[in-house]
């Protein structure tokens, strides 16, 4: 579905024009039902948004806030501070809670020597490593799932499809998933009215058909591998 033609849709089956539904509100309602939708997809699929960021390492600083565009998961961390701040590495996840020392610098550089650990904090990424935190440009690399792009005005008079991604760090909304989309805007709309505007059969489906269209974004890699395992049998079962 183009762009142009989403907003077609959600006018037509509320009987609405571009002066009684403003292109202002429907975006606004639009971008609302998208992070719904886009929490539900990454359930089945959370692949599907996943994106990296870069960021520059500060000397000194082990706190790095998260992007405000990711959804909830973070898939991988790597940093590089290893060799004077030019080697990266994989940081692996602990909790504070098995730290019983004090977290002063000293102490951390010492209790973590040849470790590469983070812990997640107000929204925040910590880094606990041994090694000594350089000013490191782009030297701090986060694999994680985000939300699409938000719709926005201009973007409603593009002919565009909605699945191509905007640019190189943000997605598209999966096609599979724009008609249901509207449709929650649709329903959205009825039910905001002083007097709710009666849903059409179609309309009061719409958990059925959500279900479905999960459903068909479960996999994306038809020839991965699945290996199934047996128990060792080193003969003392005999």
């Amino acid at each position: 579905m183009k762009y142009t033609e989403f907003a077609t849709y959600i006018r037509f089956h509320t009987k609405t024009d571009s002066t009684t539904l403003p292109d202002a509100d429907l975006v606004a309602l639009a971008n609302v039902k998208k992070d719904d939708l886009a929490k539900e997809i990454a359930k089945t699929n959370e692949d599907i948004f996943g994106m990296w960021y870069l960021r520059d390492l500060e000397a000194g600083v082990r706190e790095y806030s998260f992007p405000a565009t990711i959804l909830s998961n973070i898939k991988a961390v790597e940093a590089c501070v290893a060799n004077g701040g030019t080697e990266f590495k994989k940081f692996t996840e602990f909790d504070l809670t098995q730290f019983r020392g004090v977290t002063t610098e000293a102490n951390i550089r010492a209790a973590f020597s040849g470790k590469y650990q983070f812990d997640i904090f107000r929204k925040s990424l910590w880094l606990y490593t041994g090694e000594e935190i350089l000013d490191v440009s782009e030297g701090l690399k986060l694999w994680a799932i985000q939300f699409p792009a938000d719709l926005t005005e201009a973007k409603l008079a593009s002919t565009d499809d909605m699945s191509v991604d905007p640019s190189t760090t943000t997605h598209g909304m999966p096609r599979e998933a724009h008609e249901i989309w509207a449709r929650s805007v649709i329903i959205e709309y009825k039910n905001s009215k002083e007097k709710p505007i009666p849903l059409t059969e179609k309309e009061l489906v719409f958990d059925k058909d959500l279900a479905l269209v999960l459903s068909s974004l479960k996999g994306t890699n038809l020839d991965r591998q699945n290996m199934g395992t047996v128990p060792y049998n080193d003969g003392s079962n005999y």
